[in-house]
Protein backbone atom coordinates (compact mmCIF):
# COMPACT_ATOMS: atom_id res chain seq x y z
CA UNK A 1 0.00 0.00 0.00
CA UNK A 2 0.91 3.44 -0.63
CA UNK A 3 2.52 5.23 2.07
CA UNK A 4 1.44 8.89 2.89
CA UNK A 5 4.76 10.50 1.94
CA UNK A 6 5.00 8.57 -1.02
CA UNK A 7 1.20 9.72 -2.06
CA UNK A 8 2.59 13.16 -1.38
CA UNK A 9 4.99 13.26 -3.81
CA UNK A 10 2.92 12.26 -6.45
CA UNK A 11 -0.01 15.00 -5.67
CA UNK A 12 3.50 17.00 -5.62
CA UNK A 13 4.49 16.01 -9.16
CA UNK A 14 1.15 16.83 -10.45
CA UNK A 15 0.65 19.63 -8.35
CA UNK A 16 -1.92 18.94 -6.54
CA UNK A 17 -2.84 19.74 -2.85
CA UNK A 18 -2.54 17.68 0.29
CA UNK A 19 -4.20 19.81 2.12
CA UNK A 20 -7.42 18.83 -0.35
CA UNK A 21 -6.86 15.05 -0.42
CA UNK A 22 -5.84 14.19 2.86
CA UNK A 23 -9.52 12.96 4.53
CA UNK A 24 -10.16 11.90 1.30
CA UNK A 25 -7.02 10.05 0.15
CA UNK A 26 -7.57 6.33 1.56
CA UNK A 27 -9.35 5.60 -1.88
CA UNK A 28 -7.04 7.30 -4.29
CA UNK A 29 -4.32 5.77 -2.55
CA UNK A 30 -5.66 2.21 -2.82
CA UNK A 31 -6.52 3.34 -7.19
CA UNK A 32 -3.15 4.13 -7.14
CA UNK A 33 -0.90 1.19 -5.29
CA UNK A 34 -3.16 -1.37 -7.23
CA UNK A 35 -2.06 0.44 -10.71
CA UNK A 36 1.47 0.32 -9.44
CA UNK A 37 1.56 -3.39 -8.82
CA UNK A 38 -0.10 -3.94 -12.23
CA UNK A 39 2.65 -2.16 -13.91
CA UNK A 40 5.37 -3.89 -11.87
CA UNK A 41 6.82 -1.05 -10.21
CA UNK A 42 8.04 -1.38 -7.35
CA UNK A 43 8.80 2.50 -6.01
CA UNK A 44 6.84 5.61 -6.59
CA UNK A 45 10.01 6.41 -8.41
CA UNK A 46 9.67 3.88 -10.75
CA UNK A 47 6.12 4.63 -10.92
CA UNK A 48 7.16 8.03 -12.11
CA UNK A 49 9.14 7.06 -14.47
CA UNK A 50 6.25 5.24 -16.31
CA UNK A 51 4.25 7.31 -16.17
CA UNK A 52 6.51 10.22 -17.76
CA UNK A 53 6.96 7.96 -20.80
CA UNK A 54 3.60 5.94 -21.23
CA UNK A 55 0.51 8.89 -21.91
CA UNK A 56 -2.21 6.32 -21.58
CA UNK A 57 -0.56 5.11 -18.36
CA UNK A 58 -0.50 8.61 -17.03
CA UNK A 59 -4.16 9.35 -17.96
CA UNK A 60 -5.41 6.28 -16.00
CA UNK A 61 -3.39 7.96 -13.43
CA UNK A 62 -4.87 11.37 -13.77
CA UNK A 63 -8.33 9.56 -13.41
CA UNK A 64 -7.33 8.06 -9.96
CA UNK A 65 -7.28 11.29 -8.72
CA UNK A 66 -10.52 12.25 -9.96
CA UNK A 67 -12.97 13.04 -6.52
CA UNK A 68 -16.65 12.73 -7.52
CA UNK A 69 -18.43 13.15 -4.93
CA UNK A 70 -21.49 15.17 -4.58
CA UNK A 71 -25.30 15.30 -3.91
CA UNK A 72 -28.51 17.55 -4.90
CA UNK A 73 -28.58 20.63 -3.07
CA UNK A 74 -25.69 20.30 -1.09
CA UNK A 75 -24.56 22.93 1.19
CA UNK A 76 -28.07 24.49 2.20
CA UNK A 77 -26.75 28.09 3.35
CA UNK A 78 -25.80 27.93 -0.87
CA UNK A 79 -29.04 27.26 -2.10
CA UNK A 80 -30.76 29.88 0.26
CA UNK A 81 -28.67 32.50 -1.01
CA UNK A 82 -29.18 31.75 -4.74
CA UNK A 83 -33.05 31.74 -4.15
CA UNK A 84 -32.83 34.89 -1.92
CA UNK A 85 -30.08 37.17 -3.43
CA UNK A 86 -27.74 36.16 -6.21
CA UNK A 87 -30.62 35.18 -8.97
CA UNK A 88 -32.91 37.82 -7.75
CA UNK A 89 -30.37 40.18 -7.96
CA UNK A 90 -29.59 39.08 -11.86
CA UNK A 91 -33.13 39.13 -12.34
CA UNK A 92 -32.94 42.76 -12.16
CA UNK A 93 -31.00 43.25 -14.78
CA UNK A 94 -32.07 40.30 -17.14
CA UNK A 95 -34.78 37.71 -17.90
CA UNK A 96 -32.45 35.11 -19.90
CA UNK A 97 -29.70 33.54 -17.11
CA UNK A 98 -26.90 32.11 -18.34
CA UNK A 99 -25.25 30.22 -15.88
CA UNK A 100 -21.77 27.48 -16.39
CA UNK A 101 -21.01 24.58 -13.95
CA UNK A 102 -17.46 24.18 -14.54
CA UNK A 103 -16.32 20.60 -13.15
CA UNK A 104 -20.30 19.66 -13.18
CA UNK A 105 -19.36 16.25 -11.81
CA UNK A 106 -22.08 13.37 -12.05
CA UNK A 107 -24.60 16.37 -12.60
CA UNK A 108 -25.97 16.69 -9.26
CA UNK A 109 -25.91 20.38 -8.63
CA UNK A 110 -27.07 21.08 -12.19
CA UNK A 111 -30.02 20.01 -11.89
CA UNK A 112 -30.49 21.53 -8.42
CA UNK A 113 -29.85 24.39 -10.17
CA UNK A 114 -32.33 23.97 -13.12
CA UNK A 115 -35.06 22.70 -10.66
CA UNK A 116 -34.70 25.87 -8.31
CA UNK A 117 -34.99 28.00 -11.12
CA UNK A 118 -38.06 26.71 -12.44
CA UNK A 119 -39.57 26.37 -9.05
CA UNK A 120 -39.17 30.08 -8.82
CA UNK A 121 -38.85 32.04 -11.65
CA UNK A 122 -39.78 29.56 -15.00
CA UNK A 123 -42.78 32.12 -15.42
CA UNK A 124 -40.64 35.02 -15.65
CA UNK A 125 -37.57 34.37 -16.53
CA UNK A 126 -34.91 31.49 -18.86
CA UNK A 127 -32.22 30.21 -18.00
CA UNK A 128 -29.51 28.23 -20.20
CA UNK A 129 -27.19 26.22 -17.69
CA UNK A 130 -23.39 24.83 -19.84
CA UNK A 131 -22.40 22.15 -17.83
CA UNK A 132 -18.79 21.02 -18.57
CA UNK A 133 -16.35 18.09 -17.17
CA UNK A 134 -13.66 16.51 -18.31
CA UNK A 135 -14.70 12.67 -17.18
CA UNK A 136 -16.87 11.31 -20.27
CA UNK A 137 -18.57 8.69 -17.54
CA UNK A 138 -19.31 11.60 -15.06
CA UNK A 139 -21.31 13.34 -18.10
CA UNK A 140 -22.52 10.01 -19.16
CA UNK A 141 -24.05 9.33 -16.30
CA UNK A 142 -25.40 13.47 -15.82
CA UNK A 143 -27.25 13.22 -19.49
CA UNK A 144 -28.95 9.79 -17.48
CA UNK A 145 -29.93 11.30 -14.80
CA UNK A 146 -30.25 8.47 -12.75
CA UNK A 147 -29.45 8.94 -9.57
CA UNK A 148 -28.75 6.87 -6.25
CA UNK A 149 -31.73 7.76 -3.47
CA UNK A 150 -28.73 8.70 -1.03
CA UNK A 151 -27.63 11.39 -3.44
CA UNK A 152 -31.45 12.81 -2.77
CA UNK A 153 -30.98 13.01 0.83
CA UNK A 154 -31.53 16.77 1.23
CA UNK A 155 -35.29 16.72 -0.16
CA UNK A 156 -38.13 15.96 1.14
CA UNK A 157 -40.45 13.24 0.03
CA UNK A 158 -42.62 16.01 -1.52
CA UNK A 159 -39.62 17.11 -3.61
CA UNK A 160 -38.91 14.08 -4.62
CA UNK A 161 -41.75 13.20 -6.12
CA UNK A 162 -41.68 16.22 -7.45
CA UNK A 163 -38.82 16.54 -9.73
CA UNK A 164 -37.84 12.50 -9.72
CA UNK A 165 -39.46 9.37 -11.31
CA UNK A 166 -38.49 5.77 -9.72
CA UNK A 167 -36.26 4.03 -11.67
CA UNK A 168 -36.47 0.86 -12.41
CA UNK A 169 -33.98 -0.11 -10.26
CA UNK A 170 -34.83 -0.18 -6.42
CA UNK A 171 -33.67 3.07 -4.84
CA UNK A 172 -32.81 4.59 -7.84
CA UNK A 173 -34.62 8.05 -9.52
CA UNK A 174 -34.66 9.86 -12.32
CA UNK A 175 -34.81 13.68 -12.63
CA UNK A 176 -37.77 14.33 -14.54
CA UNK A 177 -38.08 16.06 -18.39
CA UNK A 178 -39.18 18.97 -17.44
CA UNK A 179 -36.03 19.91 -15.03
CA UNK A 180 -33.69 17.99 -17.85
CA UNK A 181 -34.18 21.03 -20.19
CA UNK A 182 -32.15 24.32 -21.62
CA UNK A 183 -29.01 21.82 -19.78
CA UNK A 184 -26.10 21.70 -22.68
CA UNK A 185 -23.64 19.27 -21.49
CA UNK A 186 -19.94 19.39 -22.68
CA UNK A 187 -16.41 17.61 -22.20
CA UNK A 188 -14.27 20.33 -21.33
CA UNK A 189 -11.36 20.41 -18.99
CA UNK A 190 -11.19 23.95 -16.99
CA UNK A 191 -7.80 24.24 -17.43
CA UNK A 192 -8.39 25.07 -21.18
CA UNK A 193 -9.82 28.53 -22.50
CA UNK A 194 -14.03 28.45 -21.38
CA UNK A 195 -16.14 27.20 -23.62
CA UNK A 196 -18.28 30.09 -24.28
CA UNK A 197 -18.20 33.88 -22.68
CA UNK A 198 -21.14 36.59 -20.83
CA UNK A 199 -22.36 33.84 -18.09
CA UNK A 200 -24.21 35.69 -14.83
CA UNK A 201 -22.61 32.98 -12.94
CA UNK A 202 -20.44 30.32 -12.71
CA UNK A 203 -20.48 27.06 -10.37
CA UNK A 204 -17.17 26.62 -9.25
CA UNK A 205 -17.67 23.60 -6.58
CA UNK A 206 -15.51 21.55 -4.83
CA UNK A 207 -12.69 21.04 -7.32
CA UNK A 208 -9.99 23.49 -8.48
CA UNK A 209 -10.05 25.22 -4.90
CA UNK A 210 -9.73 21.92 -2.63
CA UNK A 211 -7.49 19.92 -5.20
CA UNK A 212 -5.24 21.05 -7.08
CA UNK A 213 -1.95 23.55 -5.99
CA UNK A 214 -2.21 27.43 -5.42
CA UNK A 215 -0.18 28.50 -8.67
CA UNK A 216 -2.10 25.89 -10.78
CA UNK A 217 -5.86 27.55 -8.72
CA UNK A 218 -4.46 30.97 -9.58
CA UNK A 219 -3.78 30.67 -13.25
CA UNK A 220 -6.81 28.95 -13.53
CA UNK A 221 -9.27 30.80 -12.01
CA UNK A 222 -7.83 33.44 -13.90
CA UNK A 223 -9.09 32.37 -17.10
CA UNK A 224 -12.27 31.13 -15.83
CA UNK A 225 -13.13 34.23 -14.51
CA UNK A 226 -12.62 36.22 -18.09
CA UNK A 227 -16.06 34.61 -19.38
CA UNK A 228 -17.87 36.20 -16.23
CA UNK A 229 -19.91 39.15 -17.02
CA UNK A 230 -19.03 42.22 -14.91
CA UNK A 231 -21.13 42.39 -11.90
CA UNK A 232 -21.38 38.52 -11.87
CA UNK A 233 -21.44 35.65 -9.11
CA UNK A 234 -19.22 33.35 -8.52
CA UNK A 235 -19.82 30.47 -6.99
CA UNK A 236 -17.45 28.06 -4.84
CA UNK A 237 -18.01 25.01 -2.04
CA UNK A 238 -18.35 26.08 1.42
CA UNK A 239 -14.54 24.88 2.42
CA UNK A 240 -12.96 26.31 -0.10
CA UNK A 241 -10.97 29.60 -0.26
CA UNK A 242 -9.76 31.67 -3.31
CA UNK A 243 -6.35 32.10 -4.17
CA UNK A 244 -4.06 34.75 -2.03
CA UNK A 245 -4.10 36.60 -5.53
CA UNK A 246 -6.38 39.58 -5.67
CA UNK A 247 -9.15 39.00 -8.51
CA UNK A 248 -11.14 42.04 -7.49
CA UNK A 249 -14.20 39.56 -6.18
CA UNK A 250 -16.43 41.09 -3.26
CA UNK A 251 -17.43 38.85 -0.59
CA UNK A 252 -21.27 38.48 0.05
CA UNK A 253 -23.15 37.22 2.90
CA UNK A 254 -22.49 33.54 1.66
CA UNK A 255 -19.16 32.45 2.20
CA UNK A 256 -19.74 30.45 -0.97
CA UNK A 257 -20.55 32.95 -3.16
CA UNK A 258 -18.41 36.05 -4.60
CA UNK A 259 -19.48 39.23 -7.09
CA UNK A 260 -17.32 40.46 -9.51
CA UNK A 261 -17.40 43.94 -9.86
CA UNK A 262 -19.62 45.95 -11.87
CA UNK A 263 -18.02 48.58 -14.39
CA UNK A 264 -17.81 51.10 -15.02
CA UNK A 265 -20.04 51.60 -12.12
CA UNK A 266 -18.90 51.40 -8.53
CA UNK A 267 -19.23 47.99 -7.10
CA UNK A 268 -22.94 46.82 -7.07
CA UNK A 269 -22.72 44.27 -3.95
CA UNK A 270 -25.58 42.12 -3.44
CA UNK A 271 -27.78 43.05 -0.06
CA UNK A 272 -26.41 40.93 2.89
CA UNK A 273 -28.41 38.25 4.04
CA UNK A 274 -29.92 38.24 8.01
CA UNK A 275 -28.37 35.28 10.28
CA UNK A 276 -32.11 34.44 10.48
CA UNK A 277 -32.13 33.44 6.61
CA UNK A 278 -28.72 31.73 6.52
CA UNK A 279 -28.94 29.78 9.32
CA UNK A 280 -28.75 26.24 8.28
CA UNK A 281 -27.10 23.59 8.44
CA UNK A 282 -23.64 23.05 7.14
CA UNK A 283 -22.65 20.19 5.09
Amino acid sequence: MLTDSEFRVLLDRYQRSWKGYRKIRRTPMKRVSKHMKLLGCGSIQEYLDVLAEDLVEEKLLLSFLRITISRFFRDRKLWISLAETVFPAILQRTNKLKVWSAGCSCGEEVYSLRIQHHMNWSDCSSIEILATDANNACLERAQNGIYQKSSLRELDTNMIATCFLPSVRRNEYVVRPSYRKNIVWKHHDFFSAPPDRGFHAILLRNNLLTYYSPPVQSATLDKILRSLLPGGFLIIGSHEALPDISFDLIPTACCMVYQLPSSPSPIDQVELLPDSVISGTEY
